[in-house]
């Protein structure tokens, strides 16, 4: 690799190494409150999830949701409220929260207000927003 190519290559790697916070960053938003969703996402339906941020961006919290039967641990007769506890991180680059026993969500803080991203159980991944209330 002649000189000029391998100065701009470290030129280059310095310059990304630097643009930003590490991607585990905690968020300077924060998301402590109550979040909810319509649904249907992974699932459920009727979503509410109550969140509480940690100053290094971890989330612990609580959620309920109406759980269909297949994705979630309904009886065969149809569906049935579901309720545990969350955990997860608000980093700069994502947010993301485990919903014990009912799937992972993955996604960004939209707008003031407003969680859009992903929740998955299974098989199953379908969009899904949050609102603040």
């Amino acid at each position: 690799m002649p000189f000029r190519s391998k100065l701009l290559f470290a030129v280059l790697a310095v310059a990304l190494a630097s643009c930003g916070p590490s991607l585990t960053t905690p968020s300077s938003t924060d998301i402590t409150g109550t979040w909810t969703s319509p649904g249907p996402a992974a699932g459920m339906t009727n979503m509410s999830i109550t969140l509480t941020q940690a100053a290094d961006g971890s989330l612990t919290g609580t959620y309920t949701a109406i759980g269909t039967k297949g994705l979630q641990f309904c009886p065969a007769t149809g569906p049935c409220t579901i309720s545990s506890t969350i955990s997860g991180l608000n980093s700069v680059l994502q947010v993301f929260f485990y919903m014990t026993d009912a799937g992972t969500f993955t996604g960004q803080v939209t707008a003031p207000g407003t969680i859009t991203g992903a929740m998955s159980r299974m098989s199953a991944t379908d969009p899904v927003q949050f609102t603040r209330q």
